[in-house]
């Protein structure tokens, strides 16, 4: 494939509700009119799917591989003109290599009626409410396990891992994305075993940068992928590209063994694992392969943890999930980490600090009154960021006063 120039790419459709037949059919007949070379990802798609992820190829200059008459493939559109195409065409938002795109819904082409969609699905919904849970592992601390919660409006139930002291097993009920939370990094590495509704999902953050893909890791079990109906008069070089980019789907494991200790059997494990079935203990064997507790995968079957001691971390209003990470105490050895410690531990000093910042703010807002000529704006504006610092670190002597007792 380097070759040409061509890389892999991913992309995702969706609708806000479920495809139902026919829209499935002309999704299909638009990828193949299209002469698009790649594959459905998770099999053609079906009625039901909101989502619909698929497989493209592109070259350096960011253009698409499609088929010419001759069965080669050759660069086609820019992959943003693309996304931009297929959202205005299929009524969906599209997300092509980190571009995403949604057309409003009165210019889309084919969009499906949502009344049509709801009509069939409502009583089934009531009466089996869709399941979105998360079993997440990892050195947790509780302060940000209250934010977590606190940011996604989602319940956690939280156990002790006794094979090493520390670790959690952090049960999240909802749907919840604990991949945009800024995890501190003695938190990582962390594991996250899913069950959505059905999709069973396997998904961990290693250390280093989050924004780095290189340290985030995601797998689903999910049907073969599926080549688009144009490939079927795809030349011999054009098959081994197809090829190529269905292989480079596949997980590959060398960084998840290298952080989790894995040896090269214990790697080639997970390897099978991940490329394997799904099954209701693909989750748990998955954990046991990454040396984790099996419980997590169970638990993100079943949600109970019968004969575990479990902690329930309820849903706190975002201001005390604030206070009590401020409240917790910043390791390292930088100036504010040291300065940081030093207010935890002599609450009084905030008292002070807030003093000082409260009369800073009153003295810029008695200058802000005084005759024209002066710059009142920025003054009045200095004088309402010192006010509202004077707040926050009342606020906190407060609170750390009131946990004191």
């Amino acid at each position: 494939m380097s070759a040409f120039g061509w890389k892999p790419v991913s992309g995702q459709l969706w609708w806000p509700w479920p495809l139902d037949e026919s829209g499935a059919r002309a999704l299909v007949r638009e990828f193949a009119d299209r002469t698009l070379l790649g594959a459905f990802a998770g099999g053609n798609p079906a009625a039901g799917q909101t989502v619909v992820e698929f497989l493209l190829a592109r070259d350096p200059e960011g253009r698409v591989a499609v088929l010419d008459t001759d069965g080669a493939a050759v660069a086609g559109p820019d992959y943003r003109m693309l996304a931009q195409s297929l959202s205005l065409t299929a009524g969906a938002a599209v997300d092509i290599d980190g571009f995403e795109y949604e057309a409003p819904a009165a210019d889309a082409a084919f969009e499906l009626d949502p009344a049509a969609a709801e009509t069939g699905l409502a009583a089934d919904e009531a009466a089996d409410p869709a399941v979105l849970r998360t079993v997440m592992v990892g050195q947790f601390r509780r302060e940000d396990l209250l934010m977590f919660g606190a940011l996604n409006a989602v319940p956690l139930d939280v156990l002790s891992d006794d094979s090493k002291p520390g670790r959690r097993i952090v049960v999240v009920h909802g749907g919840a994305s604990p991949g945009l939370y800024n995890w501190p990094e003695s938190t990582k590495p962390i594991a996250a075993f899913m069950n959505l509704d059905g999709l069973r999902a396997f998904e961990a953050w290693l250390p280093g940068s989050r924004k780095d893909p290189a340290n985030n890791f995601w797998h689903a079990w999910q049907p073969q992928a599926k080549p688009f109906p144009s490939t079927d008069r795809a030349s011999a070089e054009a098959l081994r590209l197809l090829g190529t980019l269905i292989r480079a789907a596949d997980p590959h494991t060398d960084a998840l063994a290298a952080v989790f200790g894995l040896d090269q059997s214990a790697e080639a494990r997970l390897s099978e694992l991940l490329r394997g079935e799904d099954s209701e203990t693909v989750l748990a064997q998955t954990a046991g392969a990454l040396g984790l507790p099996r419980l997590a995968g169970e638990l993100a079957e079943s949600g109970q943890a019968h004969g575990h001691s479990t902690e329930h971390f309820p849903v706190l209003p975002i201001g005390k999930a604030v206070l009590e990470l401020l409240a917790t105490p910043m390791t390292g050895n930088s100036p504010l980490a040291r300065w940081h410690r030093k207010v935890l531990a002599h609450p009084e000093l905030l008292a002070g600090s807030a003093a000082v910042a409260a009369g800073a703010a009153a003295m810029l807002l008695r200058s802000a009154g005084r005759p024209a000529g002066r710059p009142n704006g920025f003054l009045r504006a200095g004088a309402l960021t010192l006010a509202a610092e004077a707040a926050s670190e009342l606020a906190l002597y407060g609170y750390l006063k009131f946990r004191r007792r």
